[in-house]
């Protein structure tokens, strides 16, 4: 008996901590749909002014995420950034983020693009130089990105965060967020290629709940079907098959022949 309490109270936790599993993959699906919504609801919407995207404390993230913004104003080439570690395809490389100052002074971080990572491997073999003078320009508002602690060269950056992007150019952007550019005014080729756009695929974390509530499920039946094998051995319902010689089973066949002539 304290064999089986041993082996419910193993089960009982499993299956407990299938539950948490399955919920947490539940939770993840449900924010996944969540993202994806809110791109399906945003990306199509035509280009909006600045201050419509704006709240109190910077970008209006993340409601306004992927909303077009069109903005008028001229790059700050000078203190452009390179952001490391940026794959593409599986290809490694950079992306090109130039701060923007519109006509009212107000900066905003551009992503114009991504370049493949050069033969040298530390920054791209070449770096094109955005078009100068008075611009009009279109972007999607993306939210700021984590602070990763790892170091960079000079006008490098491990990621597009706004304020680390501010103490290394010593701008005051607008904080929270970003824009990914859409379009230039300038005729001149960009000479970087397009970020990819968003997925809206949902992934697997509807499956791997679904898993973990069928281990629990395959638990508890294993149990319940070791538990009644016991029993019925126990009370002789059920016997144990005997485990015939070698012996035995050539002399067991040696008189079905001989039946058989």
């Amino acid at each position: 008996m304290r064999k089986w309490l041993n082996w419910v109270a193993l089960v009982v936790v499993f299956s407990i901590a299938c539950g948490f599993l399955a919920n947490w993959q539940f939770a993840r699906r449900e924010m996944r749909l969540a993202s994806i919504e809110l791109v399906e609801e945003n990306y199509s919407q035509p280009p909006t002014s600045l201050a419509q995207v704006l709240g109190s404390q910077g970008f209006a993230v993340p409601e306004a995420s992927w909303r077009s913004v069109s903005l008028r104003g001229e790059y700050l080439s000078d203190l452009a950034l390179l952001v490391r570690n940026r794959p593409n395809n599986g290809q490694p490389g950079f992306e090109q983020v130039i701060p923007f100052q519109t006509h009212d002074g107000r900066v905003v971080l551009i992503s114009r693009g991504w370049l493949p990572t050069g033969s040298r491997q530390d920054s791209p073999d070449f770096v094109p130089k955005a078009p100068s003078g008075d611009l009009e320009i279109v972007g999607r508002l993306i939210a700021s990105e984590p602070k990763f602690d790892r170091g960079a060269p000079t006008g490098q950056i491990a990621s597009i965060n706004v304020d680390l992007a501010n103490q290394l150019t010593k701008l005051n952007a607008i904080p929270n967020g970003y824009l990914r550019l859409v379009s230039e005014s300038s005729k001149v080729p960009t000479g970087v290629k397009p970020m990819p756009t968003p997925s809206i695929d949902e992934g697997n974390n509807l499956s791997y709940a679904l898993q973990w509530m069928l281990f629990a499920v395959m638990a508890v039946l294993a149990l319940i079907w070791r538990i009644r094998r016991d029993r019925q051995l126990a009370s002789g319902t059920k016997s144990t098959p005997v485990k015939k010689s070698r012996a035995k089973l050539d002399e067991e066949l040696e008189d079905s022949v001989t039946r058989a002539k």
